[in-house]
């Protein structure tokens, strides 16, 4: 009796009064009635500027935006970008252009801060994400930024032939695939599948970058209040560096990199065809 009691106000406490009071605050209602993988709600948390309504709203969303778990996206991005920069300048010693496919981009952010410190052209970006909302926010912020480069397109990134059309199209290949924020939503055998899928497409040395949650620290939190954009329930996959080495290798993938953050949450994985 005593622990159905402690569940049902569990709940109550987290879905009714705390899910409520967060939509006041910006980065609540994104996770909560957006969907907490939206582009939107990403591009949010980066500019980590607290908006809400009323004094409360803005001071929730000041409390959201300096979670451990939200410093780790914010590091995210950063780490993402260091092995871009550096394969990016790797490449222009050996006289190549840097050519990137995001899968499930939403807005793209690092790659859209690579294209503004690249601005001569040794970088170029196609952007590829099922969501119509994130693809048309990833257009709109290319032209608000005035950058060159970077194109987004609509498409399920689960039909990678459905890509290869599009790369045969527009004769564009990339040799540098990222799949940032979007395995954690997938089951192994899904992962495994779209990992031989990117390692048939690449070419060779061609490099993979993906991330990972090792763990979170509001897991329980995002549990309990937030919801996908298709308005399913948040629900994530936490792997340990191993799992990810032993995939890679089974594949076929060389120097496997794996790189933990700070915040020992996010695993930045890199491998070579």
């Amino acid at each position: 009796m005593i622990k159905k009691i402690a569940v049902y106000w569990d709940n109550f406490l987290y879905r009714i009064l705390i899910k409520n009071l967060l939509k006041i605050s910006k980065l609540g209602y994104g996770t909560i009635v957006e969907g907490a993988e939206s582009g939107v709600n990403f591009e949010h948390i980066y500019n980590n500027q607290p908006e809400g309504r009323f004094v409360v709203g803005k001071y929730i969303d000041k409390v959201l935006l300096n979670l451990p778990a939200v410093h780790a996206t914010r590091g995210r991005k950063e780490d993402i970008k260091r092995v871009l920069w550096n394969e990016i300048h790797n490449n222009k010693l050996r006289k190549r252009k840097t050519r990137v496919l995001d899968l499930a981009s939403g807005g793209a952010r690092y790659l859209r801060e690579l294209a503004e410190e690249h601005r001569s052209g040794d970088v170029e970006s196609v952007c590829i994400d099922k969501d119509r909302s994130c693809v048309t926010l990833g257009k709109q912020l290319v032209t608000n930024e005035q950058l060159c480069g970077i194109r987004f397109f609509r498409g399920d990134v689960f039909r990678l032939n459905r890509l290869k059309e599009i790369s045969a199209r527009i004769s564009w290949k990339p040799n540098v695939v990222i799949a940032s924020g979007f395995f954690i939503y997938l089951n192994n055998s899904a992962v495994e599948h779209i990992l031989e899928e990117i390692y048939k497409f690449l070419p060779l040395e061609g490099l993979v970058i993906f991330s990972s949650y090792e763990k979170l620290s509001s897991r329980k939190l995002m549990r309990k209040v937030a919801s996908t954009s298709d308005g399913e329930e948040w629900t994530l996959y936490y792997r340990k560096p191993d799992l990810w080495r032993d995939l890679l290798h089974k594949i076929g993938y060389k120097q496997i990199f794996i790189l933990r953050d700070q915040w020992q949450m996010n695993n930045i994985c890199t491998a070579r065809k």
